[in-house]
């Protein structure tokens, strides 16, 4: 398997170097950089392996990834990291400082982070933010952190500066899968989170290898989860197919009911009331009428009695 493995990527590697123009540091193996992750990915010392739980396909991309890059777990630059049957490799923040130090239009890079009571100035220069004053104390290293600020500087000495509040990073790491990793090492994190910010620029500006640069983003999007959206999606398609379809939406069949209650007081139920007693009356006039017929007799039996006296 290990060398199944190391094989197919650095054959991989060799064809872009040689068919697509990709160009590695001058002192990174990538012999030594995929046997250094095939241990890391074989250790069972904690369980079951990386390479047993994921699935090989997603094993190769993530080791490929790590060589465009020229990433090493050997120097701690990169760590591999499954999401479900998924691997998945990314940087660590001096993989993150490596990776921009090799863009072809950038110089140099620093971040720091930024602690409470720390001597923290910013102002503006011909429009744009620069940091005025950073004066970080041994007493408050301790102490919480409030922000980071990073710069990069272009081949001609220009420098751009990019800060962000500790509010600014908790959004970010709030569609981030590293939340363990971020809580566990929070200041590596948050200078590697505002690198990533003021690189962005400068990778996407680059002149470099296109399998370089989208190495680089891919490695830096795949740290987002995107389920949240994904689950927005399949509501909003139910929807549209019942509406495709003429199905009653929930909208459509609450209102029903609201018409019910008031037709049936209508006039219609009021008047079956009467209806009832309106029988009782028939049955009641069944005897007065009953009655008159017996009068009627009683009075022809009258006359009939005073003819016959008559006639006497």
């Amino acid at each position: 398997m290990s060398n199944e493995l190391v094989a197919t990527v650095n054959q991989n590697i060799v064809d872009m170097k040689q068919n697509e123009g990709l160009s590695l540091p001058p002192d990174y193996s990538v012999g030594n950089a995929l046997n250094s992750a095939y241990l890391t990915l074989s250790d069972s010392t904690k369980g079951k392996s990386l390479l047993d739980k994921c699935d090989q396909g997603s094993v190769i991309k993530a080791l490929m990834n790590m060589a465009i890059q020229g990433l090493s777990p050997a120097k701690n630059q990169c760590y591999f990291i499954p999401y479900g049957n998924q691997l998945v490799m990314q940087r660590s923040y001096f993989g993150s400082i490596s990776v921009v130090k090799r863009l072809s239009n950038v110089k140099d890079i620093d971040a720091q982070i930024i602690h409470k009571d720390d001597t923290f100035k910013i102002g503006g220069e011909n429009g744009r933010l620069v940091v005025k004053e950073f004066e970080p104390s041994f007493e408050n290293l301790d102490k919480p952190i409030v922000g980071a600020f990073a710069w990069v500087e272009n081949n001609d000495g220009d420098r751009t500066y990019t800060v962000m509040t500790k509010k600014d990073i908790d959004t970010s790491w709030g569609h981030s899968r590293n939340k363990k990793v971020q809580n566990e090492f929070p200041e590596e994190m948050a200078k590697r989170t505002v690198i990533n910010r003021a690189a962005k620029f400068y990778i996407n500006s680059s002149s470099d290898n296109d399998l370089f640069v989208q190495a680089v983003n891919d490695t830096t999007s795949a740290e987002y989860d995107n389920d949240s959206r994904k689950d927005v999606t399949p509501a909003k398609r139910s929807l549209t197919a019942d509406l495709a379809e003429n199905k009653p939406t929930q909208t459509q069949v609450e209102p029903k009911p609201a018409p019910e209650p008031e037709t049936k007081p209508e006039p219609k139920a009021e008047p079956a009331k009467p209806t009832e007693p309106a029988k009782e009356a028939k049955t009641d006039d069944q005897e007065p009428t009953t009655a008159t017929a017996d009068d009627d007799q009683a009075n022809q039996e009258s006359i009939f009695d005073n003819l016959n006296k008559l006639n006497a």
